[in-house]
């Protein structure tokens, strides 16, 4: 069970859930994936991924063998702080170059909801632990409930699939005691509350302009 817990947090790891996101709304039958030639989805697909996934995952590298963190998890709050900068500063970088690139918003605002969720889990992080994978998949949720609501096909399974992928991510999480339920409860709560309030936030201000 402990090998299924750890299978469960290292494939869902957060550096991993802007990617998934992204590819779903990318390479599945829905309204913004049809604005999106071939050419410009693997030129998206690739900058997140460098950005969000390649990059970080070499930076925590460097700081391991520099000994700012113990391990790859970098499991105490203390050590969270340089993992937490570097890759926010990376998200902000990606928006950056995204910028100018003729995309639909919405995959921009993926970015900046994401970016915000890791934000204000560095914050929480000053004064307590948090969960970092349980606010990444409430964060995911948050988007997908977003997103399926104000369509006008919008199915339930997405977001039946996301909450069972969040039932195996905090039990995988409480399972290995690497936070206790509060941690993992709050992590979630805020990963989805930030994500909702971030969409709807932009969706009132764009029906504004």
């Amino acid at each position: 069970m402990k090998k299924l817990a750890n299978l469960i947090s290292y494939l869902f790891h957060p550096l991993f859930m802007l990617s998934y996101l992204t590819a779903y709304f990318l390479y599945t039958n829905n309204y913004f994936a049809y604005f999106v030639s071939p050419i410009k989805k693997l030129f998206l697909m690739a900058a997140v991924l460098i950005f969000s996934v390649v990059l970080p995952l070499l930076n925590i590298v460097l700081l391991k063998k520099l000994g700012y963190i113990k391990n790859m998890q970098a499991k105490q709050s203390t050590e969270r702080f340089m993992p937490y900068v570097s890759t926010i500063t990376l998200y902000i970088g990606l928006l950056y170059i995204l910028h100018d690139l003729a995309l639909p918003n919405f995959f921009r605002q993926l970015i900046l909801v994401s970016l915000l969720v890791m934000a204000i889990d560095f914050v929480i992080n000053f004064f307590t632990k948090i969960s970092a994978h349980a606010s990444a998949i409430g964060g995911c949720l948050g988007i997908i409930y977003f997103c399926e609501f104000f369509s006008t096909a919008g199915h339930i399974t997405p977001i039946c699939i996301c909450l069972g992928i969040a039932g195996l991510i905090c039990f995988a999480r409480l399972y290995l005691n690497e936070h206790s339920p509060k941690q993992v409860y709050a992590g979630f709560v805020v990963g989805l509350l930030t994500s909702l309030a971030c969409l709807t936030l932009l969706l009132f201000v764009n029906f504004n302009l």
